[in-house]
């Protein structure tokens, strides 16, 4: 019988679609955080529930063959890279068998596509480094304690080089973190803030970084006094330069600003959206609501290739803002953005968008799609479970009508993309 911190020989048979190995001991699945499928290894249960354990792996007995060295020194601290230890090809097709393993324990039949991967490393173009322990870095899994790094390989060249300078530079007294993002048109741009607990006088700092990073177009002053830091409750303020940086993708430009959301991976943010808009299908007579539009880069591509008037919907104001600057900036004029739930959202339209949080979609949202009857849904989600779940909540009025396309969006970690379109079923 399984025993809390007791020691168990294990084959590891699958991976999660949070990453971790899974094993069955006496039946009762177990989940091992940095362990493959193929692995052979010694376990410690550190946590027992009714239905499930927990283990800490202790050694890898006989190494999986989709097992690679590790070349990261802050691997078993940090626990953000949980594809780390293997080969990208496994690491592709354990996203795969997530996204499908996902719609199977839902019910659902649907055809899943190999996962797109068009780069595995230096592809992050944003990065919240939290300041800790001396330096900066990422909290270890499930903490709120920082493990402080001099370079990660997921992050983009110049992004610890910043931070290093940083570090020398700033006030440390309620420094919380640092916050860089960067475009990837050249000559590239780069956008700097530390984050405070209160108010604090970075201008001298500001200046040594623009001198020695002449690529950063502009530095801002964050505060969050909460307790628990989110970023999304960070305040800013203008130092050096406009505030913004500015971007292209699918031959558009963006506007970017410290809250606007706009994907980590570039490469891999053009080939999804070029799947959605395909999907899409959209007439140049159509009405086409992007709901959760961010700073509406999916609707304004949509609204320049095929005509269709497309009304975007964000909840967050500062983005609603950038979408606007950003339709005027590529003289897009058949498009408009309003700063409101989605879920109020009640307009007639052809077809959706949607590219809901973590979350998924709540229930008043799927009841809104539901009244709202669009002949399509193209669902754009950063997480399979919750996708699944709402494509069944969606199933008595819509069917799946195309393949789930996968895409690799934050290689080596957990988390996985997928798109997939949704069509009115004919007897309704």
């Amino acid at each position: 019988m399984l025993s809390l911190n007791e020691i168990y020989t294990v084959e590891i048979e699958s991976v999660n679609n949070l990453g971790n190995g899974v094993a069955h001991i006496d039946g009762i699945a177990v989940f091992i955080s940095c362990a493959i499928e193929g692995d052979i290894c010694t376990v410690k249960i550190e946590k027992l529930y009714s239905s499930y354990a927990i283990a800490k792996l202790v050694s890898v007995d006989t190494p999986s063959p989709y097992r690679v060295k590790v070349d990261c020194p802050c691997y078993n601290e940090c626990g953000g890279c949980s594809y780390l230890n293997c080969t990208l090809d496994f690491e592709n097709y354990s996203k795969e068998k997530a996204v499908k393993d996902m719609l199977k324990k839902f019910g659902i039949e649907a055809e899943v596509e190999k996962t797109v991967c068009p780069v595995s490393s230096k592809y992050r173009n944003k990065v919240v480094l939290y300041y800790g322990d001396g330096g900066f870095g990422y909290y270890k899994q499930g903490t709120n304690q920082v493990v402080a790094h001099r370079e990660c390989k997921m992050n983009c060249d110049e992004f610890d080089k910043i931070a290093e300078h940083c570090l020398k530079e700033l006030n440390k007294s309620g420094l919380r973190a640092l916050f860089i993002r960067r475009t990837e048109k050249s000559p590239r741009e780069y956008m700097v803030s530390p984050i405070y607990d209160k108010k604090a006088d970075i201008i001298r700092a500001s200046t040594s970084l623009v001198n020695a990073f002449p690529s950063v177009r502009t530095v801002l002053l964050g505060v969050n006094r909460d307790k628990e830091f989110v970023f999304e409750k960070t305040s800013f303020t203008t130092v050096y330069g406009d505030g913004c940086i500015e971007d292209e993708m699918c031959g558009l430009k963006f506007r970017i600003s410290p809250k606007s959301f706009y994907q980590i991976n570039h490469s891999c943010a053009t080939a999804l959206y070029e799947k959605a808009i395909e999907l899409l299908d959209a007439k140049s007579t159509d009405m086409v609501a992007d709901l959760f539009c961010g700073t509406g880069t999916i609707g304004m591509i949509a609204a320049k290739r095929t005509g269709a008037k497309v009304i975007g919907v964000e909840i967050e104001e500062s983005a609603v803002k950038d979408a606007k600057i950003n339709a005027r900036l590529n003289g897009i004029k058949n498009i408009e953005f309003f700063a409101d739930d989605a879920k109020n959202f009640d307009k007639e339209v052809d077809s959706c968008i949607i590219d809901p949080p973590r979350k998924g979609c709540s229930k008043l949202m799927i009841d809104t799609l539901l009244r709202l009857k669009p002949n399509r849904i193209v669902y754009v989600s950063c997480n399979p479970d919750t996708m699944a779940r709402d494509i069944k909540l969606l199933s008595d009025e819509y069917k799946i009508a195309s393949p789930v396309s996968v895409f690799n969006m934050f290689p080596k970690t957990a988390h996985v993309e997928s798109v997939v379109c949704l069509t009115r079923r004919l007897d309704n």
